[in-house]
């Protein structure tokens, strides 16, 4: 049986509103939104938070999860080497399955029979009272920022989209927040409004000390971030840190994210229904004949509104091979530059330490730019279809009002700018606009495609990077600070901007593929469902006209039913 020890997400409303809207279209032979509507809802039940338990090596982050499990399950203080993401599900049958980077799922009996180098993450099924509870989220122990940067990252970028929260632990007998831990609360904040911090190990120091401690975390993060986070005290010898950890949780709003991402589909869902139904009520004065014809144009509009997508795709792929390539390349260059003193002081570390510096830079950016652009082409895209532009040499005029009406619901798919957080999070929304963290309200929209866009520049950078700084790992023992910048900026910075702009061209290819499959898919939806609708209305107006009648009324009260 569920507890409630953390803000459940409210799936119900939805569910309960998806099967009666399924029924409806049912009832009318909607069947292509019949099955849109099954999808939706085991995406509905299936939709789960993902909490990133992450931190430096030994901070202890898998002792407090074994602590929250109620089981010592995940391996603690194990090698940096050997750490993979680990995700955490309730099941009565306990087992582990690993997920191979090459798509399929491998049943193990232990974490020693994992490749690390096929492995993308592990999932540990356990019979815990804990994750049975908080069963809308799925807790993952991440490696620690000491595991390596490529490990690191790989890690990060499976979970980066809208569906994911983040625990930081921080060793309190450091007295303090690392560098690296900083710079990566500073960049998750771009993803994710729900984060939170667990100084842990507080049992090293006395209560006076642990609260000197967090006051100085507390003003570190403030000043490093322009935000609070909710903190709490603890560690794996504190009887209440099960609680804590669940209170921890309290704090974050998966309901905002739920309805954002959830809740706004099933909305477009039922839009298209009342559209579909409205095509039907509307054709109530129309013979046989006039809505046969009614058909044929649509199709006729189909055709030439994607015959139109091929010139569109010509100007898209102009755009982003140039503008929006040579845009996200100017802005990683600039950064680059500006933190040229922070990366020559990196390099004096050694290869990894510069590697992770340059990634902490590239990263955010590329992960925005990409997002910021998608969030905003499809819009573009669609006012740039232009009916003048058409090939039409008969029924222009009244093809012209089909098309144009195709165009304003393609208009309604563009992402939702204007839901906004609950009254109860006013004061957390205000914070991210003062602070300018817009990026967070475009993740989300487009992040089906980020990561297989990002991920690839960045691996790339991994595997050369090495060699690169090889060019200065003599200057780096034997020269002046100066000639150390100097061989940042003029050989490190070209030579990666170099080959992330070739790498670049296939990423944002992605883009355009994506997109224009999406609108050409959209654009067959809208007049496919349309047509079903006009067939409907075709095979009713052949029956007794007062048999039509009642069915329109039947319309109506459905019509009513889905706006509720």
């Amino acid at each position: 049986m569920k507890g409630s020890c953390e803000k459940m997400i409210n799936k119900e409303n939805n569910n309960n509103k998806a099967i009666e809207v399924k029924k409806i279209a049912e009832k009318y032979g909607l069947a292509s939104m019949v099955i849109e509507l099954d999808a939706f809802i085991n995406m509905n039940n299936n939709y789960k938070i993902h909490i990133l338990m992450i931190g430096g090596y030994s901070a202890g982050k898998s002792a407090l999860l074994n602590k929250y499990i109620g089981k010592s399950i995940l391996k603690e203080n194990q090698q940096p080497e050997t750490d993979i993401a680990t995700e955490l599900y309730f099941s009565e049958n306990e087992k582990i399955i690993a997920n191979l980077l090459d798509g399929n799922k491998k049943e193990i009996f232990s974490t020693e029979d994992i490749d690390i180098n096929k492995t993308k993450n592990i999932e540990y099924y356990l019979n815990s009272q804990n994750i049975n509870e908080n069963s809308d989220y799925i807790m993952v122990d991440t490696p620690g920022f000491d595991s390596g940067i490529e490990k690191h990252n790989k890690a990060l970028m499976q979970y980066i989209d809208h569906k994911t929260a983040f625990i930081v632990v921080v060793d309190c007998e450091k007295g303090t927040v690392s560098e690296s831990t900083l710079k990566f609360i500073n960049e998750i904040s771009n993803y994710s409004m729900d984060i939170a911090i667990i100084i842990n190990k507080c049992d090293k120091k006395i209560e006076e000390e642990v609260q000197k401690i967090k006051e100085h975390i507390e003003n570190l993060l403030l000043s490093s971030t322009g935000r609070t986070f909710p903190i709490t005290c603890t560690s794996i010898y504190d009887d209440n840190v099960e609680n804590k950890i669940k209170e921890l949780i309290k704090t974050f709003n998966p309901q905002y994210l739920y309805d954002k991402h959830i809740t706004s589909e099933l909305n477009k869902k039922c839009n298209s229904i009342i559209e579909a139904l409205e095509i039907i009520k509307s054709n109530e004065t129309c013979d046989v004949s006039e809505i046969e014809e009614e058909i044929l144009k649509r199709e006729k509009a189909k055709k030439k509104l994607l015959e139109q997508l091929d010139l569109q795709k010509k100007k898209l792929d102009n755009k982003i091979h140039n503008e929006i390539k040579e845009h996200i390349i100017s802005t990683i260059y600039s950064q680059l530059i500006s933190n040229t003193e922070i990366l020559a002081e990196a390099s004096k570390g050694g290869v990894e330490m510069l590697q992770e510096k340059v990634i902490e830079i590239i990263r955010p950016i590329m992960i925005s730019e990409v997002e910021e652009y998608s969030s905003i082409a499809y819009e573009d895209f669609v006012k740039n279809l232009n009916y003048s532009s058409l090939n039409i040499s008969d029924n222009s005029d009244e093809l012209k009002v089909v098309i144009e009406n195709v165009y304003e619901k393609l208009k309604k798919l563009t992402p939702d700018d204007n839901f906004v957080l609950p009254t109860e999070d006013e004061t957390k929304k205000d914070k991210l606009i003062k602070n300018g963290l817009n990026t967070y309200r475009i993740v989300g929209s487009a992040l089906a495609i980020t990561t297989s866009i990002v991920s690839p520049p960045l691996e790339l950078l991994i595997v050369f990077l090495p060699d690169i700084i090889r060019v200065i790992k003599i200057l780096s023992g034997n020269t002046k600070e100066q000639q150390l910048i100097e061989a940042i900026q003029n050989k490190i910075i070209p030579q990666i901007i170099k080959k992330l702009r070739n790498k670049l061209d296939n990423s944002l290819s992605k883009i355009e593929s994506v997109m224009i499959d999406n609108i050409s898919a959209n654009i067959q939806k809208i007049l496919d469902i349309e047509n079903s609708a006009l067939e409907i209305a075709l095979n009713k107006k052949e029956k007794v006209e007062t048999d039509y009648s009642k069915f329109i009324v039947s319309i109506n009260q459905d019509i009513e039913k889905i706006r509720k």
